[in-house]
């Protein structure tokens, strides 16, 4: 993420930074800052694809991430509505335990006050031992009843209590882990939108890079031409080349001549490996074998020949493509130095 950013500002200042040229602006530096412009602009379609790849991988987290918070929440949703049930029963069944106790307190306190009372009273008043019996196993049933609901009301108080100490507890989970799940989700919503930023951001780094380089290479077909206008204009309407002072027959002379950079490896007509210095000429305007004083370049050595150099015209060998498209094509005028 931070190489497709750092690739689009950096975009952006290239543009910024190249000057708009003049006429004194090689070819080849022209082309050089193409290049560049070029290459910037694949280096931000390859960002931008990898964002994409990014930005459809951080999606599909992000939608899963989302449906598991969505479900967690309705967990702890359904389990606080039954926290609230339980609570709401267990405050009835701890209801009935204080009804039962308070019952069974008054009927001790009775017997306490009174004795049994009720029990003497229905054996003095039964006609036969089946009632004395029959009242006795009532009394017991009634007892024994009175204790059943108190056991009951208790454990169902301790039950429903113990539930509703699992279901805080479960609360609390699922509420940890909701939690969990919005922090992604928001960690992965701000990816997004870095992302989308930076796949933005590269569509008009890569217009403006196309409208430099566009103008680069306009530039530099304005400059082809000016420089093929001025060579056509230093020629002699006849094509032959103008001796500026002294002559051959003298073995020292000028000529004005147009003179053009190249940088491919070999050997020169002569035999010698091509180098610096080899300069290809017309033998018939310029011998094998003579030496040469080049203004910008140097002495050099009529070692070459070639299919387009005729007349008044000669290349000058650099040892790289950057060097002879510096040097472009221009008109000078040489000393020919007759060997």
């Amino acid at each position: 993420m931070r190489t497709l950013c750092f690739a689009v500002l950096a975009g952006t200042a290239v543009v910024a930074t190249l000057p708009g040229g003049g006429a004194a602006e090689s070819a080849g530096e022209l082309e050089r800052r193409a290049q560049v412009l070029r290459a910037e602009n694949a280096s931000l379609a390859a960002g931008a694809r990898s964002a994409l790849a990014d930005l459809a991988a951080i999606e599909s987290r992000l939608t899963r991430t989302r449906a598991e918070l969505a479900s967690f929440r309705d967990r702890a949703a359904r389990v606080r509505a039954r926290r609230r049930e339980v609570r709401e029963e267990l405050g009835i069944a701890r209801s009935s335990l204080h009804a039962v106790q308070r019952s069974l307190a008054r009927r001790m306190q009775t017997v306490y006050e009174q004795g049994d009372t009720d029990t003497i009273a229905v054996v003095l008043g039964a006609h036969s031992l089946d009632e004395v019996l029959s009242a006795i196993e009532t009394l017991d049933l009634a007892a024994t009843q009175d204790e059943d609901l108190l056991q009951r009301a208790r454990s169902a108080s301790a039950r429903l209590a113990a539930l509703g100490r699992r279901l805080a507890g479960r609360q609390r989970e699922l509420e940890q882990l909701a939690a969990v799940r919005a922090a992604a989700a928001a960690s992965l919503a701000d990816a997004r939108s870095d992302r989308l930023r930076a796949i933005a951001a590269v569509r008009p780094a890569s217009r403006a890079n196309a409208t430099q380089i566009a103008g680069l290479e306009e530039h530099a077909r304005t400059l082809a031409s000016a420089l093929a206008t001025s060579a056509a204009a230093a020629e002699p309407a006849t094509g032959a080349p103008q001796v500026l002072s002294g002559s051959a027959s003298s073995g020292e002379y000028s000529l004005s001549v147009v003179a053009t950079g190249y940088a491919l490896p070999g050997t020169t007509a002569t035999g010698t490996p091509a180098g610096w210095g080899a300069v290809a000429v017309d033998p018939s305007v310029i011998p094998l074998g003579s030496r040469l004083g080049i203004p910008g370049y140097g002495l050099g050595v009529a070692a070459d020949t070639g299919g387009s150099i005729q007349g008044a015209r000669i290349d000058l060998w650099f040892p790289t493509v950057e060097q002879a498209g510096a040097w472009g094509s221009r008109v000078v005028t040489i000393t020919v130095f007759s060997s």
